[in-house]
């Protein structure tokens, strides 16, 4: 079972704890977010190598 579905199955136990269980999964959303952009969009570092050719 997933984040998602624990949060709609706690919701559904217990209804008065949405507030929670919607700052449960904008947590988890900003998280999967920022591995994203890290794993995708940042630049990865390379060598350059300089040769002295005459």
């Amino acid at each position: 079972m997933n984040l998602h579905e624990e949060c709609l199955l706690r919701y559904l136990k217990f209804p008065d704890e949405l507030s929670y269980s919607t700052e449960i999964l904008k947590l988890n959303n900003y998280i999967l977010e920022k591995h994203f952009l890290m794993k995708n969009f940042v630049a990865k570092s390379f060598v350059i190598s300089y040769t002295d050719e005459k």
